[in-house]
């Protein structure tokens, strides 16, 4: 049986496709902290000796695209990459303590490789193409008091080129985190990732919560990113005018393993690919009163490395790309 892999880092990562683990819980832990009047109504806004048992409070749809313009693979060639995802979440509350979504992510990668590089399994030929990847979430959040909350959280998925076998694409993980609200401007919350790793070891990764309103309009924080894509799950610091506006900076490291299909060379049949790098952008959002959220972010992609392992996870090849600026858009509703 494979060790155990501790991993800690200044950002929480995005594991896998869908990109964040940690991203929904982060937003659950600090759902309070949003913009007030720009909220939808839903029954959490009846009076409390009216709430009881569980009930659905709201329904979540986000989508978005990020191009990744192309970078030179230091063993020669390139590579760009179109990514594309969606989401589709309910919101629900049991009792006046205890909230949580349920919900689907769809992600999908669609590499472009130009010539023959350290990845390429013979001549010419690309080491995956697209990749897609289906995750079913569960959150929760229990409000211990008035300044304690924990959230707890399983994840099903499966990542992999389009024939790829479902069975051998499979990962699943889980979540836990507790958060201290010092005063409605500042708290913090540690927790951790468990996650299964294609071919590779159990991944853990501890995380720093946090949310500060250091100033009317400027805030540092892990939960302000677009829902569908995982600049929650870093850290960022942003200023909002206003209820409807904000501009945001900020990073976070993120890896995407996924299983291969049995077409091409021997070598590379039912492979694993991993992709990792160190975004940073900046992203400026609109809000508006219907629910409807809209994010534009764009960025550059540091410190990436691309590696292909066999079937059994034996390292085939690596090679590091160069800096990949990237612009996205993404949109949510809320209703």
């Amino acid at each position: 049986m494979k060790h155990f892999r501790l991993q800690t880092l200044a950002t929480v990562a995005a594991v896998s496709i869908p990109a964040s683990l940690f991203g929904d819980a982060l937003l659950l832990l600090q759902e309070e902290s949003a913009p007030a009047d720009v909220a939808t109504a839903t029954p959490t806004d009846l009076p409390t000796d009216e709430k009881s048992g569980f009930q659905v409070v709201d329904y979540r749809l986000s989508g978005g695209f990020v191009h990744e313009f192309s970078a030179d693979l230091s063993g020669g060639g390139s590579v760009s990459v179109d990514r594309g995802f969606a989401a589709f979440k309910v919101g629900f509350e049991v009792g006046e303590d205890v909230t949580g979504s349920i919900g689907i992510a769809w992600g999908s990668d669609w590499y472009d490789f130009d010539g023959t590089s350290e990845l390429s399994p013979s001549p010419n030929t690309e080491p995956w193409s697209d990749i897609q990847a289906i995750a079913l979430l569960g959150r929760g959040t229990w409000k211990i008091d008035e300044r304690w909350s924990a959230t707890m959280g399983l994840d099903l998925r499966f990542a992999g080129e389009r024939n790829a076998d479902v069975g051998d694409s499979m990962t699943f993980g889980g979540l836990g985190a507790v958060s201290y609200a010092f005063s409605k401007t500042f708290s913090l919350g540690a927790g951790a990732i468990v996650s299964s790793q294609i071919e590779d070891s159990i991944l853990v990764i501890p995380a720093l919560v946090v949310y500060w309103q250091v100033t009317d309009t400027v805030l540092i924080s892990n939960v302000l990113g677009p829902e569908v894509y995982p600049t929650g799950a870093g850290i960022e610091a942003a200023w909002r005018p206003d209820a409807r506006r904000e501009v945001a900076i900020g990073g976070r490291y993120e890896s995407r393993r996924f299983r291969l299909d049995d077409d091409g060379p021997l070598v590379r049949q039912k492979g694993v690919g991993e992709d990792t790098g160190f975004p940073l952008w900046a992203r400026a959002t609109w809000r508006f009163e219907n629910g409807i959220r809209l994010d534009v972010v764009g960025g550059v992609s540091l410190f990436n490395t691309y590696s292909l392992d066999d079937s059994n996870g034996n390292e085939i090849a690596s090679t590091d790309l160069d800096p990949a600026p990237f612009i996205g858009v993404f949109g949510s509703w809320r209703f």
